[in-house]
């Protein structure tokens, strides 16, 4: 008897990738990773560290660098992940497995600190945005968020990888507030890479130079070096090239957010 055999559908294709779906893919390979990237997700660990968290929601994930990062140095924290580009959730769930994918409509984990590393400035309406993710978290629980600092510093290479804006610590705590959060701490990072900014701005960016430089080992070092100092003395720093924020969505019966750092 003839039986036909049903292969298993093939996934659907994909478009082409996007200049910052290409540049978020690069960026997942650690060899294209700068010192910048150490910096920012080890202070997502540490965050994690300090509030006992069990997991972190890495939102707008990208291509999952946070995610790898994890794995190699923080095997005790549990990774999610949350993307909305089709494109870069394929890799994701490719590489972490649907079982770490979190929904947009669904509620976030209890326990988790939630991550939005270098997100809003790409979201038009950024308060809604927040406001949206701060509804899915339980009250008491935590965020942590980069951005990229000063709009006067605001170039091509940021509208070439689709940026809305640039921040400084008061427009974010402001969007924050906003949304509903009570802010914990908001300070600027990465001092010491001011002067690269007024080169930037002058320098008109084109698709073939948005991606991060590869550095040598011996800058990657000395870079990290530097920057983990002036990280540690972030809330002294009048100005930085990055602004990080801690929030917490409060109980109903909280009082307003007060700054604790």
């Amino acid at each position: 008897m003839f039986r036909a055999v049903i292969a298993d559908p093939l996934p659907d294709p994909l478009p082409e990738p996007t200049l910052l779906e290409r540049q978020q893919i690069l960026v997942a390979d650690p060899s294209q990773q700068t010192f910048w990237h150490r910096v920012r997700f080890e202070l997502v660990a540490r965050h994690a560290d300090e509030l006992g968290a069990t997991q972190v929601v890495d939102i707008g994930a990208g291509a999952g660098a946070l995610g790898d990062w994890m794995l190699a140095n923080r095997t005790r924290i549990e990774y999610r992940f949350e993307e909305l580009s089709a494109v870069l959730d394929r890799r994701l769930t490719e590489r972490f497995g649907a079982h770490r994918r979190t929904e947009p409509s669904s509620p976030l984990p209890s326990g988790s600190l939630v991550a939005l590393l270098d997100v809003l400035e790409h979201v038009e309406h950024d308060v809604a945005a927040l406001t949206a993710i701060r509804m899915r978290m339980t009250p008491g629980a935590h965020v942590v968020i980069t951005v990229p600092a000063l709009q006067w510093a605001f170039s091509s290479w940021d509208t070439e990888l689709g940026h809305h804006r640039r921040y400084n610590r008061r427009t974010l705590r402001t969007v924050v507030e906003a949304a509903g959060f009570q802010v914990d701490s908001v300070a600027y990072l990465f001092p010491e890479l001011l002067p690269l900014l007024p080169v930037r701005k002058l320098r008109r960016s084109t698709r073939s130079d948005v991606d991060f430089p590869q550095l040598g080992p011996l800058l990657t070092r000395v870079g990290y070096r530097i920057s983990t100092a002036t990280t540690k003395l972030r809330r002294v720093w009048p100005s930085g090239t990055s602004v990080l924020l801690t929030a917490t969505n409060p109980a109903a019966d909280d009082p307003e957010s007060v700054d604790r750092g």
